[in-house]
């Protein structure tokens, strides 16, 4: 009759025996959660012993021994012994240290794990619990066992913080990847040996299994924790068999209604699916035989947590579910894998979509063998083809590499370091990892509730990795949040990797809540605080790599742009007080003039860079005054033409006279506004007033704003047209050191520079400063700037600028 593969996964196919009594203690714990299972009944007797916990040491250590292929485990049995001895019993019996031990190494022989492996799974948690030391299990057992205890002892703590942390429980709850991603890498840096992830994935396993006692706030924070963390790791490690007994338990507690239902499902079934599946194996079988192939079909039952996410991502009821009802066929070869598919898709329907060959397109964890469904007897059937190495190797992942059945392995060989290695490297590349276990642990148990919200499906597309070292650390923030860094990083290294300003403003830093200097280099697992202030400003002796303040590139580069940033920022604002100065003489406002339309003529990259330029000598002054002229059509004419106003014959004032459009007409009385007495090419605005036509003021002039704030319906557009115009009156301000003909010499610069000067009021202070106001007439812009400039020059000139005059009251 063919064998249906409902049992415990770590049981599937194992003969227990009554004397195999922690066998029959992981079969009880088992049976607890897996109810909708068929176990091996275990006979009261043996209830008896283990639940006296008057466990068979000597029986279980032939056991051990039998399946290690050994004819001793002395290791072992030392260990036995000396937990007896040491063995400090708990209240609660079933969290006895040694019980645990046991129950650990158990799974791992399953595992087929070394016996160094074994023995430091008996001892872990007596070291956890400080019943034996460190020192001790060295001088008893060796280095070997010591550093494997003590990196799963790490990587225990590192669960420990985890499953304590506020701030990564939500990111459990939001399924958070980024996140997620540095929580499995920080738990793989402690170590480059897989058989501590392995015996740290035992111990999680056997917690789970015992976690019907401990409270349900517990519950839910270890089964979240173990779905989103461990799970990926078992099947990251190809070891289907942890995979599938961690995420049932897990969403047994996560979302036990769901759970009950299907599992009852599943019983209510169970007559009519065995029915079924000895159907179509005995065709199957026939197929086989009369083809001359030998081969063992067996039936397989989803597990529970796949048939809720498949029900989930399908939007399908139980019922629907075409792989619930299963086979499985193990042959002796590749090709004889092929021909059977042949057989099966000529025995029934072949659904093609369904169909996924990862023999010859391997999943990244290692996983082989060909999945197809067809349609048999009018239902849908899934039917699984591999050899047997293939199904050995899917069981149980990386440590189906280590064979003691042909007892030449005692160390973990070259492919478990890789695997290890290489496990890293997936975790550091989450950017290109789209393999199921990220998505399969998408749970949230309130999404339990509409079925139609469809659960993140397997993808097997990962990229295909190099076996290669990653030397990094895993600390906390303050906050909790996981930062990963190189290995030897500095606590100011990881100031710069939070933030650039928590770096630029550090003054100290504390780990685990004590000061360190920040030369201290952090290890995976404490926590870094960063001490700022706002006034704090980087020193450049971080950047001498023999003081050793900074060892990444990352925080060198921040540190480099900020020292970098702040001379051209003190340049840049010298450049701008070196421009708004030769601006002010002509008070025209700094907003008016956009450098970006000068950065062509300087070949610079932008206007920040004329301004240093203005501070370095790249950039002239003198030429850049000429450019703005330039740019503002403000160069006089070669060839002097007497400025007479043309009087159009249409024309009803003097506005052509002084070139002005007012709202896109040339005939329209204005006049130039006294209170800021605008130059040409100067910005201008009109306003109508009530009885002399437009006025015409600066853009800026404060009077007109307050007069288009009181009559906005006044307002209107005006423009100045054309390189010549009437001559204008402008004021300008001069202080000089006072001396004798200081005016003639002043008058005559004035002079040269074809402005007529209409009045002068002068006075000297007896701090012998004089302070001449001159009225003069300009045509432009530019006239008046290169006269503001060279009045500048002149021998004991103070200041020389444009003034506007205080607004009058009336316009």
């Amino acid at each position: 009759m063919v064998k249906i593969r409902e049992s415990l996964p770590l049981l599937d196919g194992l003969d227990i025996q009554h004397d195999d009594s922690a066998s029959m203690l992981a079969s009880i714990t088992a049976q607890r959660h897996f109810n909708h299972t068929d176990l091996p009944i275990i006979s009261d007797s043996a209830s008896k012993i283990i639940d006296e916990h008057t466990i068979d040491t000597d029986a279980w250590l032939k056991s051990m021994a039998k399946r290690a292929n050994q004819p001793a485990l002395p290791k072992l049995n030392k260990a036995c012994e000396l937990l007896k001895t040491q063995d400090l019993s708990t209240p609660s019996k079933r969290s006895n240290a040694f019980l645990t031990g046991v129950g650990m190494a158990d799974i791992l022989a399953y595992l087929y794990q070394d016996e160094d492996a074994l023995v430091s799974a008996m001892l872990y948690r007596t070291v956890r619990k400080d019943v034996l030391s460190e020192k001790q299990v060295r001088a008893e057992f060796g280095n070997e066992v010591a550093d494997l205890v003590q990196e799963t002892l790490k990587m225990g703590r590192l669960s420990d913080l985890i499953e304590n942390n506020k701030r990564l429980e939500d990111h459990f709850n939001n399924n958070q990847k980024g996140r997620l991603a540095g929580i499995y890498n920080m738990l793989i840096s402690v170590t480059n040996d897989v058989r501590v992830v392995l015996i740290k994935l035992a111990e999680r396993t056997f917690a789970m299994r015992e976690l019907s006692f401990a409270t349900p706030e517990r519950q839910q924070r270890v089964a979240r924790e173990v779905m989103t963390i461990y799970a990926p790791l078992a099947h990251r490690l190809g070891i289907a068999q942890l995979k599938w007994e961690l995420e049932d338990l897990s969403f047994r507690y996560l979302a036990p209604d769901r759970y009950k239902e299907i599992a009852k499902l599943l019983n209510e079934k169970r007559s009519e699916r065995e029915s079924y599946i000895q159907n179509v194996s005995d065709q199957l079988q026939q197929a086989l035989a009369k083809n001359g192939i030998q081969g063992e079909i067996s039936g397989r039952v989803k597990h529970i947590y796949s048939i809720y996410r498949k029900m989930k991502l399908k939007s399908l009821s139980f019922d629907q579910l075409y792989d619930i009802r299963a086979l499985r066929v193990l042959v002796n070869s590749t090709a004889e894998c092929y021909h059977v598919m042949g057989l099966v898709h000529g025995l029934w329907r072949h659904i093609p979509e369904q169909f996924d060959d990862y023999i010859t397109n391997p999943k990244p964890n290692g996983y082989r063998s060909l999945h197809t469904a067809v349609i048999a007897e009018n239902k849908s059937l899934e039917v699984q083809i591999r050899t047997f190495d293939m199904h050995y190797e899917a069981e149980l992942g990386v440590c189906s590499h280590v064979n003691y059945k042909e007892g030449t392995k005692n160390k973990p060989d070259d492919y478990l370091t890789k695997k290890i290695s290489s496990l890293r490297q997936i975790l550091l590349n989450q950017d290109h990892t789209k393999d199921s276990n990220t998505k399969d642990n998408n749970f949230n148990p309130s999404s339990t509730k509409n079925e139609t919200t469809k659960t993140p499906q397997h993808s097997d597309d990962e990229t295909n990795l190099d076996f290669s070292e990653f030397e990094r650390i895993y600390v906390f923030s303050k906050d909790g949040e996981i930062i990963e860094l190189p290995k030897g990083s500095t606590v100011l290294d990881f100031a710069y990797y939070v933030h650039t300003q928590v770096g630029n403003r550090a003054q100290a830093a504390r780990v685990n809540q004590r000061y360190v200097p920040l030369t201290y280099q952090p290890k995976t697992g404490e926590q870094v605080e960063i001490i700022t202030k706002q006034s704090r400003e980087p020193n450049r002796d971080w950047l001498v790599a023999s003081l050793g303040y900074i060892n990444t590139a990352r925080a060198r580069s921040k540190l480099r742009q900020w020292f970098n940033k702040q001379d051209r920022d003190k340049n840049i604002e010298t450049g701008k007080h070196i421009l708004n100065k030769a601006l002010s003489r002509l008070s025209v406002h700094p907003n008016s003039i956009d450098l970006h339309d000068y950065v062509k003529f300087f070949n610079v990259r932008n206007a920040d860079d004329i301004l240093v330029g203005l501070v370095n000598g790249n950039v002239d002054l003198a030429d850049l005054t000429t450019q703005i002229t330039h740019h503002l059509d403000l160069e006089p004419d070669v060839v002097e033409t007497e400025l007479v106003p043309s009087i159009h014959p249409k024309a009803t004032g003097k506005l052509d006279a002084y070139k002005i459009k007012v709202d896109g007409l040339d005939n329209i009385d204005i006049r130039l506004a006294g209170c800021c007495s605008p130059v040409q090419n100067e910005p201008i605005a009109g306003f109508i007033t009530h009885l002399h036509g437009v006025s015409i003021h600066h853009m800026n002039c404060p009077e007109y704003e307050r007069l288009i704030q009181k009559e906005p319906e006044r307002a209107i557009s005006a423009v100045w047209y054309g390189n010549k115009g009437k001559s204008q009156l402008v004021q300008i301000y001069l202080e000089a050191y006072d001396r004798r003909g200081l005016l003639r010499d002043l008058t005559f610069i004035i002079d040269q520079e074809n402005a007529n000067i209409r009045r002068v009021d002068t006075l000297s202070d007896v701090d012998d400063i004089a302070r001449l106001n001159f009225t003069i007439e300009v045509t432009g812009l530019g006239q008046l700037s290169k006269l503001l400039a060279k009045l500048e020059q002149q021998h004991g000139i103070i200041l020389a600028r444009r003034v506007i005059t205080n607004p009058p009251k009336n316009t």
